[in-house]
């Protein structure tokens, strides 16, 4: 059988709202449910849309929906996700509730950023790694989010299953915490799936750095998993640009399983940057929107795509 999978960094797919806040996904803003907040009529005395309260507007989240509408993926990783409330009315609001099953477990990012999936497969068994290692503070965690791991039961008895990873950011370096997320993700897909990697396994989501980057090459260089960006010319291989240092690079990874490489040869992934802002001058090709910037883009990050042959 064939299905599309995904990844997609959402930027900030929170419920919070920004009264006295107006910092942009801050740690310390409140919660709020937008729909309840909005059908009570709370806002309409001073004449504002509940899209003023967010802390991001529905023009970019209707672009985060639409990256993923164009592209119709049968499960998508996401990162950036508040909560699993944030992922269902976010699935229920904008994509018309495309996707029957969805999954989101609090990580151990302070800022609330976490990683999920949604997919019209039922989603079976769903294992966190958040507390690694055993009997360590919440400050000495591995996983600056989670490795989340959920296996997918598709049609004909398959499955897939996945491993959702945000690592931790380039702000401040990061190098060391990364090259330890990067071991600890090798090591669990030996755990599970032996040494010689037997199985349909993909990992996806944010490494946080490029492909040639030292501290990812113990997982992008582990025994013939594949990062499917590479099956594309260099120049196109970016799902992420940083203005201010003029940097393209991919910070965003689909990687297939050895059994899922060789039934896919000739598959190529799909790089979706329609939903960029117009701001992000690096980028000159088309654009679901002209007028938007790069604060009411879809993302900040590319979405990737690629259809398997399972």
């Amino acid at each position: 059988m064939k299905i599309k999978i995904g990844t997609f960094n959402t930027e900030n797919l929170f419920l919070r709202y920004r009264l006295l806040d107006k910092e942009r996904g801050s740690r310390g803003a409140k919660k709020i449910d937008f729909e309840d907040f909005e059908k009570n009529g709370y806002i309409n005395l001073l004449g504002w849309t509940i899209e003023d309260f967010g802390p991001v507007g529905m023009a970019a989240r209707k672009l985060t929906a639409k990256v993923i509408t164009q592209n119709d993926p049968d499960i998508i990783a996401l990162q950036e996700v508040e909560n699993l409330e944030a992922l269902l009315q976010f699935n229920r609001k904008y994509l018309d509730n495309l996707y029957p099953f969805a999954m989101v477990i609090d990580g151990n990012d302070l800022r609330q950023i976490d990683v999920g999936l949604l997919s019209k497969y039922e989603i079976g068994c769903v294992r966190t790694h958040r507390f690694e290692p055993e009997g360590s503070a919440p400050s000495a965690r591995t996983f600056s989010r989670d490795c989340l791991e959920a296996t997918v039961n598709l049609p004909e008895g398959k499955n897939l299953t996945f491993f959702v990873n945000h690592f931790k950011s380039k702000i401040g370096g990061g190098e060391e915490k990364r090259q330890v997320q990067s071991e600890r993700v090798a090591e669990i897909l030996k755990e599970r799936f032996g040494e010689s990697l037997e199985g349909n396994f993909v990992v996806v989501g944010d490494l946080n750095n490029n492909y040639d980057a030292p501290e990812l090459q113990s997982l992008l260089a582990l025994d013939d998993l594949e990062n499917v960006i590479l099956r594309l010319p260099e120049d196109e291989r970016w799902t992420h640009y940083y203005k201010k240092g003029k940097l393209a690079e991919q910070l965003d990874y689909i990687l297939l399983s050895p059994d899922l490489k060789n039934k896919n040869i000739k598959e190529k992934p799909f790089i979706e940057r329609r939903g960029l802002g117009s701001d992000i001058d690096f980028y000159d090709g088309e654009r679901f929107d002209e007028s938007l910037t790069g604060k009411d883009g879809a993302s900040d990050h590319c979405a990737v795509f690629i259809e398997l042959t399972i």
